[in-house]
């Protein structure tokens, strides 16, 4: 090991046996608030410090005892010392001594914080302050001063600002923070720095006096007796008020009545003061006083005299040989809601009119009564309330009240009912006095009439059925529009309609009985729900080219069943062969199926078998689980008819051209040429055809009994019948179009004929 290993060694445990020997004390110092500056040993501060002393060490610290605060108008004022113990507590040095013991681990600055009060007042200028003519004196708290004043205070201090002028001088106003207050003194809690002024202005001597003298005025409506001297400050506005009326001082039976002033102005005109310091006079001149009363009869009516009616009592004093305007209102109510109608003032003169008032007037005094005439009242009310009433064409609702003179006529009309919903209104049951509804009122000598209108409430009973417009329904007691008056009890039955069948009530019945009870307490809703059941029309199978003169099919053509529910929906079956079941429906006669078109729920096509002789025959349809139904079908040789279209409502025969284009009436068919004509039913084939499939083009199949084709008629020539090549069921004839033939609005009437048997009429567009 080296000796300078062994010395460095050596160095450093002796260090560190003298560091261990002391043990190191942490001391925090602070303000508060805090930021404030503070010395440690010399050493200045401004945030929260922590120090390692030694234990024993002596220190010393100093806080400023004041310190502005950067925001102008604050300072923070030294108050006291603290320390963690809590015993310390020095107040009178800014400068404390501490030695660094573990008692003490913080060490606090406690400031208070002051806020600036200054009013700015008055100063003197120029070098010779003899010349100086304070306006007047402020007090500050209990500081008086004729110049500015300044003052540091705690928050939320509360002090008294007076302001006393000088002779000469008046104090106008304080400046803000003051909201220019008028007030002499104002008192302010400080809550932040604040600067005041204090505002004085020149005054001007204006004397008050009156004629008669020594009587009172109201300067700036203070009453004053006179004479009066006022120092008001130039430029200033006053009010020159009078006190009117009033008692003579010398003498208490007189009274006196203010007239004016002697610049012109009226009572309780604006001053405005000049700039001037030249004395004024203004004398109120007073005239003799009279007292004045107002009556009315009948008594407790009002009046407007000098353009007001709120008066305590129409008793006044009024001066001689003044003018004053008094006013009757031509209809007025009194307390208790009777109505008055004005007839006249007792001197004879109009609603509205202006009276003077004389020397006479001084022994005799003043009085005058407005005369009116009472009115007869009828007052108009429904039960329940609110309901319009028409009072001679204008509407009246809840309680009405007319003043008319006796023996005046009204035409009154109550509404035979009052909608309040869709479901529910008020019917008209009777007067209070047994009058009709319609009525004509006479007013009597009774000062009130009351009239009441009763209704009584009707509600409506709703009926519906499910599916909807599948049922109708009976009420009994039955009624017009389905309202009933209030209580009544109302049997309803459900009658279905051919397809349906009651199940159950639902809504405010219930039950599977189709008839039941409600009682109309409120408005009512019945619903009936009803379940399906396929119905097909007595009159039976008919031929699928529409209505013909016979109801009667033949052999091998397309026939139509009609009814409700005979499917749920409209479907086609395969065109070649016909199905024999669609949608679950299948037809037939015994045991045998029929070839089916398609199917709906009000109709199905089918067509008959070929080999089926004439006769009645039941048909049976059948929809899925639900019941079968059974419909007649009278068979012959021939029952012929025409497939048409319906255009602009005409019937127009579904015909071709020899072009084959279908005739409509935009290319209708031409004299002389060949048309083919397409149906059903015309009868059997000189060849036997097979049920459910097309014709095929070759061979053909004529028709084996002769058919003629008649236009309007005319006979036409018959070129071929038979059957349609490649259609189930339809046959066609081809004829020549006659030249002579009767034309009505672009078409001729065509039907065919087989055997005697005609088929239906159908129009065909002819040019």
């Amino acid at each position: 090991m080296s000796r300078h290993f062994l010395f460095a060694l050596s160095f450093f445990g002796a260090v560190a046996s003298s560091v261990a020997q002391e043990r190191l004390l942490a001391t925090k110092i602070y303000t508060e608030p805090t930021g404030l500056r503070f010395y440690v040993d010399g050493v200045p501060y401004r945030s929260v410090q922590t120090f390692m002393w030694p234990e024993g060490s002596k220190h010393t610290i100093i806080m400023d005892e004041l310190e502005q605060s950067w925001f102008p108008g604050v300072r923070n004022k030294f108050t006291n010392w603290t320390d963690s113990t809590g015993t310390l507590n020095v107040t009178n040095s800014t400068t404390f001594s501490i030695t660094a013991t573990p008692a003490i681990t913080s060490i606090k600055g406690v400031f208070s914080t002051e806020y600036l009060v200054r009013v700015l007042f008055y100063q003197c200028s120029g070098s010779d302050p003899s010349t100086c003519r304070p306006p007047g004196t402020v007090t500050v708290g209990s500081t008086t001063s004729t110049t500015d004043v300044e003052q540091w205070v705690a928050p939320d201090t509360e002090l008294i600002l007076q302001a006393f002028p000088n002779p000469g001088f008046v104090f106008t106003n304080w400046g803000p923070p003051a909201s220019f207050s008028t007030a002499f003194a104002y008192r302010l809690k400080v809550t932040a720095p604040v600067t005041f002024q204090a505002i004085f202005a020149a005054a001007k001597r204006v004397t008050l006096l009156t004629d008669p003298p020594f009587l009172q005025v109201a300067p700036d409506r203070t009453p004053t007796r006179t004479p009066a001297d006022m120092d008001w400050g130039q430029g200033t506005r006053h009010v020159l008020g009078a006190v009117s009326p009033q008692g003579d001082p010398d003498d208490a039976g007189k009274l006196w009545v203010f007239a004016g002033w002697s610049n012109g102005a009226a009572m309780d005109s604006v001053y405005a003061v000049d700039n001037t310091n030249i004395p004024d006079t203004i004398t109120a001149k007073y005239v003799r006083g009279v007292r004045t009363s107002f009556l009315t009869s009948p008594q407790g009516l009002k009046l407007r005299i000098e353009g007001k009616e709120q008066w305590p009592a129409y008793n006044f004093v009024w001066g001689v040989g003044l003018k004053y305007t008094i006013s009757a209102a031509a209809e007025q109510v009194d307390s208790k809601g009777r109505k008055h109608v004005f007839k006249g003032w007792s001197n004879g003169g109009s609603a509205t009119q202006e009276v003077t008032i004389t020397e006479e007037h001084l022994t005799t005094g003043f009085r005058l009564t407005a005369i009116y005439e009472p009115q007869s009242r009828l007052t108009i009310n429904t039960n329940p309330p609110g309901l319009p009433i028409q009072v001679d064409g204008q509407e009246c609702r809840g309680s009405c009240t007319l003043d008319r003179a006796e023996g005046a006529q009204i035409q009154i009309a109550a509404p035979a009912n009052v909608p309040i919903s869709d479901t529910s209104r008020f019917e008209f049951t009777n007067w209070s006095d047994g009058g009709t509804a319609l009525r004509t009122f006479v007013f009597g000598p009774n000062p009130q009439t009351s009239l009441t209108a009763t209704y009584r409430n009707h509600f409506r009973l709703v009926t519906a059925a499910e599916p909807g417009n599948v049922a109708s329904f009976r009420l009994d007691p039955s009624s017009r529009d389905g309202f009933y008056a209030a209580n009544t009890s109302v049997t309803v039955t459900a009658e279905a309609q051919p397809g349906y069948r009651f199940r159950r009530w639902e809504g405010d019945l219930s039950g599977s009985y189709q008839t039941g009870l409600v009682t109309m307490t409120v408005p009512r809703t019945v619903r009936g729900i009803f379940d399906i059941v396929p119905y097909a029309d007595e009159a039976g199978v008919r031929n699928a080219a529409g209505e013909t003169p016979e109801p009667m099919v033949a052999a091998g053509s397309i026939a139509s069943i009609y009814g409700v529910n005979l499917a749920g929906a409209y479907e086609l079956g395969s065109s070649n062969p016909l199905s024999q079941t669609i949608g679950g429906v299948i037809a037939r006669i015994g045991n045998r199926l029929l070839p089916l078109i398609f199917v709906s729920p009000q109709q199905i096509n089918l067509q008959v078998p070929s080999d089926l002789v004439e006769g009645a025959y039941q048909v049976g349809i059948r929809w899925n689980s639900y019941p079968e139904v059974l419909s007649t079908m009278r068979v012959v040789r021939n029952a012929p008819g025409l497939f048409h279209k319906n255009i602009d409502n005409k019937l127009i025969a579904a015909a071709s051209r020899e072009d084959n284009r279908q005739v409509l009436p935009d290319s209708p068919a031409r004299r002389d040429e060949v048309v083919t004509l397409f149906g059903t039913g015309f009868g059997p084939y000189e060849r036997s055809v097979p049920d459910g499939f097309a014709l095929p083009a070759d061979p053909a199949f004529p028709l084996a009994d002769p058919i003629e084709v008649l236009v309007g008629d005319t006979p036409a020539e018959v070129l071929w019948a038979g059957g349609a090549p490649g259609q189930i069921g339809t046959a066609l004839v081809r004829f020549r179009l006659p030249q002579e033939i009767a034309v009505v609005d672009g078409a001729a009437s065509v039907r065919v004929r087989v055997n005697g048997r005609e088929s239906n009429t159908v129009l065909l567009p002819v040019e």
